[in-house]
């Protein structure tokens, strides 16, 4: 009888102890830290479309200042 109480003693024990509660836990933080690594690789890839965009408008407005300047010194040639 000892024996047998000692087993459903262990049993219940191990049975207790399992990790299943924080099961759920875990996996919404984690599916939490993924979804804002995702977010963040897609503000850092839409920043660098930016950053390209502002680039080559600055570039594109330099040249248009430089032809500017350009036909100015032609028209005060003539």
């Amino acid at each position: 009888m000892k024996k047998i109480l000692g087993i459903i003693l262990i049993a219940g024990t191990l049975t207790a102890c399992n990790n299943s509660a924080d099961g759920a836990g875990n996996s919404k933080d984690s599916l939490d830290s993924i979804a804002r690594e995702k977010k963040d690789a897609i503000d850092s890839t839409a920043e660098q479309k930016k950053d390209a965009v502002d680039s080559l408008t600055e570039a594109k407005k330099d040249a248009v200042d430089k032809m500017d300047s350009l036909n100015k010194k032609d028209s005060t040639r003539k």
